[in-house]
């Protein structure tokens, strides 16, 4: 599913959608996805990587947790999330399509005066790699004095890194850390898991205060 194939006359599935490539002579090739086209001269590669659910531009990505997440003082836990991400084709620098892989959602994450528009999901709980296209790894640590829930995260996606294998992407390791009654998440911009290949530089994004 992602990766870099060769130009040549074949059809890719990404999900359940098919990417066909058509060489029309030797070295012009078409690209169809659906009703969008594209006609490219040169090259030895087409890459298909993840890219994160930015939608219409958005900053945040905001996933619902099916059941609560509950750590005592002075522990953590680790789990997994599925995640929305879409997929973003490319000739060499040239980005020739991006789409998504499901039905996008938003929702306002704030009050109508002060919040913000994010991509929205919901996802249940795992305790290992659940075998979904997107997947959010997150380390909650409870440093407070008293027991806490959390029933949802919100993290930065807009530019971040995606990590993938063949068949999954992954965003960088989330961790979310309750200091006081507001939990931080930090988009660390490092590798969820080992022997992942990075879409691009790894850079981490501001960390996020879930204030609601």
């Amino acid at each position: 599913m992602f990766g870099r194939y060769e130009l040549r006359t074949q059809f890719i599935k990404v999900g359940d959608v098919k990417i066909h490539i058509v060489e029309e002579s030797p070295g012009l090739f078409r690209y169809r996805r659906d009703e969008v086209t594209a006609i490219f001269k040169g090259g030895r590669n087409i890459d298909v990587l993840p890219a994160p659910a930015e939608g219409y531009g958005v900053k945040l990505l905001m996933i619902d947790l099916l059941e609560k997440v509950i750590v005592p003082p002075g522990d953590s836990f680790v789990f997994y999330l599925e995640a929305p991400i879409e997929v973003l084709v490319s000739i060499g620098e040239k980005v020739i399509d991006r789409f998504q892989l499901f039905k996008e959602k938003y929702a306002l994450y704030g009050t109508p005066q002060i919040g913000a528009i994010a991509r929205y999901w919901k996802s249940g709980v795992y305790t290992s790699t659940p075998e979904f296209p997107g997947v959010v790894k997150v380390v909650l640590t409870n440093r407070s004095r008293v027991w806490r829930e959390l029933d949802h995260i919100v993290f930065f996606i807009k530019d971040s890194v995606m990590y993938y294998t063949k068949d999954r992407a992954f965003y960088p390791l989330m961790i979310v850390e309750f200091r006081s009654g507001i939990p931080e998440v930090n988009n660390t911009g490092k590798p969820p898991e080992e022997n992942l290949i990075p879409t691009k530089e790894e850079l981490p994004l501001p960390n996020f205060l879930m204030r609601w």
